[in-house]
């Protein structure tokens, strides 16, 4: 997340997520880095930009990275392949990418910008050849402003605002460009309910749209969440080293069978997650003992570490 000191704001300063997404093969040892005009993004110094983490999805490797910006707030961005010390390796040809939060955009919502890499054909359509010769018919577009068309509420809580962008030079009069796709909000590829995408200048259509929040996840038992400090089963401690491993994984998820307390008759079948005596309590069973003080008697010390010896690794749970 972004140092919120960067925007010398009061507690009070509004503020929405911005996520960054791109697709993009590397090689070992390169990484994908993205560096604009504000502190957040490194202030035009590549070492200080904002590097990206990847995940596969199907057949593509996606590298996203996702920062807290002020509301209204506007940059200019671009992306670079990195080495491990940050030494630019090469970087997107053609314009620097504009960006301005939709001034529409809720606080604490997410604007995600799904780009493409631009390469030096990209550069070519911006060419005095082009602009003023070929393409030249396309100025009669009236450009538009597209978060205009947002609606004064974001309806969902957990939506995320998706900007799609995309060049397009040999539009002619008269003729549209369209998004569709899947989802409802694309017009279940349908042409007609498709989402319109409005001209902004330099042979740009874009349009926001809301779309449902998505995200993968990992589902687990908290006796499973195995440590090599835990006394036999998964302890609350080892919580840490499982939502570290599914950060650096790409899950957006981590959960948990029930964890209340469940010792009623103090027999095995107490391990059964979904028959607990309380709601509130949670199950003694997870709490890592030599953590619940730093002055525990030798005697309990030793009693602890052979407890450790003899169920590491040979605890059975029951098949209800």
């Amino acid at each position: 997340m972004a140092n919120q000191g960067l925007f010398s704001a009061a507690k009070s300063m509004k503020s929405v997520k911005l996520k960054f997404r791109i697709p993009y093969f590397t090689e070992w040892g390169q990484s994908l880095l993205v560096c604009g005009s504000e502190p957040t993004l490194g202030s035009g110094n590549v070492k200080k930009g904002l590097l990206l983490s990847p995940v596969h999805q199907d057949d593509q490797l996606i590298w996203t990275a996702t920062i807290s910006v002020p509301c209204q707030f506007s940059c200019g961005y671009r992306y670079y392949v990195v080495d491990d010390a940050k030494n630019v390796l090469r970087w997107e040809m053609g314009n620097e990418r504009r960006l301005s939060i939709p001034h529409l955009l809720p606080e604490g919502h997410t604007l995600e910008l799904h780009d493409l890499w631009q390469t030096g054909a990209d550069a070519l359509l911006f060419r005095s050849a082009f602009k003023d010769v070929i393409f030249c018919k396309n100025s009669t577009f009236n450009i538009d402003r597209p978060e205009a068309i947002l609606h004064d509420e974001l309806v969902q809580q957990e939506s995320i605002l998706v900007r799609f962008k995309i060049c397009c030079p040999n539009v002619q009069e008269g003729t549209s460009v369209y998004v569709i796709g899947s989802s409802t909000k694309l017009g279940n590829w349908k042409v007609q309910d498709g989402l319109k995408l409005h001209y902004t200048g330099e042979y740009i259509w874009e349009a926001y749209c809301e779309m449902p929040w998505r995200g993968c996840g990992v589902s687990v038992p908290m006796f499973s969440v195995r440590s090599e400090d835990d006394i036999g089963v998964g302890e609350f401690l080892d919580l840490k080293l499982l939502v570290d491993w599914a950060v650096e994984s790409g899950f957006h998820l981590v959960q948990l069978l029930p964890i209340n307390d469940t010792s009623v008759h103090r027999m095995w079948w107490d391990s059964y997650p979904y028959s607990s005596l309380s709601v509130f309590a949670l199950h003694p069973l997870y709490l890592r003992l030599q953590a619940l003080s730093k002055n525990l008697p030798e005697d309990v010390k030793s009693e602890i570490r052979n407890a450790k010896e003899r169920l590491d690794g040979k605890v059975d749970s029951p098949i209800f």
